[in-house]
């Protein structure tokens, strides 16, 4: 059926039988509730509270679109489809408001139960849309379904919207009184805009038709205005995301968002036909503009001076962070210094003591009395003191150059260096030694695709003696420990390896001694560390020797560490490049290197 009393709209929807403010207070704010709806969930598509927004622009905009058909059509059969989704549409709208609120207000998802509630609320509405219920027939003459409404659906109407409300406003009180005072100002602005559009759309679209049915009105174009808190909801929901980058959008995303609706009021000039709704959308577009701009300069300043205050208290942090590290490095140096004092009034005191002893029985004549074995067992002890001490200074003097000034290969003479012919010479300069205290020292299964490395022998040489200093005094013999032999398999053995790594070789130095505790290893290469183990079984030692390796092995471009189990041994790995990692080839290095010697 056709409702031939009304004329046929144009391009379906332009008729000249309604108010032009009809055009005006729908076609803008259906869209910019669509666009602004989008453009958040662009923006933001992983956040709920993103979604729900687009949820309620999108089921707006389909009211509001579905209204305007409803003024200009005049097909029976459409208007009647189209009606009968109004009360979904604004059921959705008002259960999704109280979800969005909600999201906005605790930052998180509602639970279980309230989604079911939801679902109850809004279940029969979407069930019972198409029947009888809610629409039973249609005026062909006055074009509208008005007096054909279902009582029950004219109340659910009203229902939802006081539903709405009064939860939202319940959840914004009781969020108000919890909050921070910047957040209360985002709850006061959000619970006015939400507010305001639900009044507007619920109670004065209700009141246009409730008026219209009684005939107080002749008809319900007071709903036109019922609209415009759409545009008020938008309006604030503007200010919150430029002022406070509410739903995670940035200052120039903002910036947009305002130019974009700026260009939206303005475009309703090219089909506004009626000079009172010109008027009107010249000071809507003045009203916006002059907003969107006072709003976008003064939130430009304000995080201008966030940034500078960010600045400076970035720059106080590491100034504080900086002053930390001195205090804590301070207070290392203040520890080893008390370290070396310890180290000094034990270990240097107590060859000096023998010394002096051994001058003192030559000076005194006791010395005289006795036979050639005694006096060689005092001057050998006297010796092997003398050697004590030096071998503390130069552990000192070698440890406090490479802390002065950092060792790198690169500056000192480097040279090709056999690796076979470096250890099997290292291990003889160890046999008497290893001999002494049963201890099988030797060379394992060496990589033949690495027969030679380039470095500064001299260091090189320094830091493996070190290791297998430290190998050969903690591996008890079976003359000091027999019961700690006994626990082992085989004899006390140390063997030197190697294998390749890409451009590296990696070196191991492999024991079976007393081991070293898991909690003592990160600390084992600094200055002064020794594990409580080995003092427990040495008191002397000056604890410099691994931090001694650590910084040859680092200069020469390498890396130093251990694998170790108590009492079942320790293995230590030293990786080094094949060839100095410098920008210069290597023999042309050694060219330049012997140039300059020249």
């Amino acid at each position: 059926m056709i409702c031939y009393s009304f004329s046929k709209p144009l391009y379906f929807l332009f008729s000249s039988d309604v108010p032009a403010l009809l055009y005006y207070s729908h076609i803008p704010t259906a869209i910019i509730a669509l666009l602004v709806g989008f453009f958040v969930f662009w923006k933001g598509k992983q956040f709920l509270i993103n979604k729900l927004l687009f949820a309620i622009s999108v089921c707006f905009s389909l009211w509001v679109i579905s209204n305007l058909i409803l003024w200009t059509n005049i097909y029976s059969d459409l208007m009647l489809f189209v009606w009968s989704f109004l009360r979904v549409l604004s059921t959705l709208i008002s259960i999704l408001s109280i979800y969005f609120i909600y999201v906005f207000l605790e930052k998180k998802d509602v639970s279980t139960l309230l989604k079911s509630i939801f679902l109850i609320l809004t279940v029969p509405i979407i069930v019972l849309s198409p029947t009888s219920i809610n629409l039973s027939g249609f005026n062909i003459t006055n074009c509208d379904a008005f007096m054909f409404e279902g009582p029950l659906f004219q109340f659910s109407r009203v229902f939802f919207g006081i539903l709405a409300m009064t939860w939202i406003l319940v959840l914004l009180i009781r969020k108000y009184r919890k909050s921070e005072v910047d957040f209360k100002k985002q709850i006061w602005l959000m619970g006015l805009g939400m507010e305001l559009f639900l009044f507007s759309f619920f109670m004065v679209t209700f009141l246009a038709a409730y008026l219209t049915d009684l005939g107080i009105l002749s008809d319900s174009r007071l709903e036109y205005y019922g609209l415009f808190g759409m545009d008020i909801f938008i309006g604030l929901l503007a200010y919150l995301i430029v002022r406070y980058r509410a739903f995670h959008i940035k200052l120039f995303a903002a910036q947009a968002l305002v130019i974009g609706t700026i260009i939206l009021i303005a475009s309703q000039f090219a089909f506004i036909q009626d000079s009172t709704n010109r008027i009107l959308t010249a000071v809507t577009l003045a009203i916006v503009s002059t907003f969107g701009w006072w709003l976008v300069k003064s939130v430009k300043a304000e995080i201008k001076q966030k940034e500078e205050l960010k600045i400076a208290n970035a720059k106080i942090s590491s100034q504080n962070d900086q002053l930390e590290v001195a205090n804590v490095e301070l207070k290392k140096a203040d520890q080893a210094k008390n370290e070396f004092i310890n180290i000094a009034s034990h270990q240097l005191r107590t060859p000096i003591t023998v010394i002096k002893g051994t001058i003192s029985m030559l000076q005194d004549g006791t010395m005289d009395s006795f036979n050639g074995e005694q006096k060689k067992k005092f001057y050998d002890g006297a010796r092997s003191k003398c050697q004590k001490l030096e071998d503390i200074i130069n552990d000192i003097l070698n440890a406090t150059s490479l802390t002065n000034k950092k060792f790198n290969v690169m500056d000192k003479e480097i040279e090709k260096i056999d690796v076979k012919e470096f250890f099997e010479k290292m291990i003889d300069g160890f046999k008497a030694e290893t001999l002494e205290r049963e201890i099988d020292l030797s060379i394992g299964d060496l990589d033949a695709s690495v027969p030679e490395v380039f470095g500064q022998r001299k260091y090189l040489e320094e830091a493996f003696s070190n290791l297998l200093t430290n190998a050969i005094k903690y591996t008890p013999s079976p003359k000091q420990t027999p019961d700690v032999r006994d626990k082992r398999d085989g004899k006390a053995t140390i063997i030197i390896g190697n294998r390749r790594d890409g451009d590296d070789v990696i070196f191991s130095v492999k024991d079976n001694g007393i081991g070293i505790p898991a909690e003592e290893i990160p600390n084992l290469f600094k200055k002064f560390a020794r594990a409580q183990n080995a003092v427990d079984m040495y008191t002397d030692g000056t604890g410099l020797g691994l931090f001694i390796i650590k910084e040859i092995v680092e200069g020469h471009g390498g890396k130093v560490w251990v694998e170790s189990e108590l009492g079942k041994g320790a293995e230590f790995f030293v990786k080094l490049p094949i060839k100095p990692k410098n920008k210069v080839d290597i023999k042309e290095y050694i060219k330049k290197r012997a140039d300059i010697k020249m």
